[in-house]
């Protein structure tokens, strides 16, 4: 049960961090930040930023 409930919680805390990423990501974007530096701010790939703007971009 324990081991669960600490699995739980650390998807949790991927879900919250992602979320956050991608609030960074999207504030970046809006000031007009290359998707490289965002990437290598996040640290992340440069495909998953672009992702994230594409997405951004399908729900305006």
């Amino acid at each position: 049960m324990c081991q669960a409930v600490a699995e739980m919680r650390e998807i949790e805390r991927q879900e919250g961090r992602q979320e956050a990423d991608r609030r960074t990501a999207r504030n970046m974007l809006k000031r007009g930040e290359p998707l490289e530096t965002i990437a290598e701010v996040l640290e992340l790939p440069v495909e998953t930023i672009k992702a994230w703007e594409e997405e951004a971009c399908a729900t305006v």
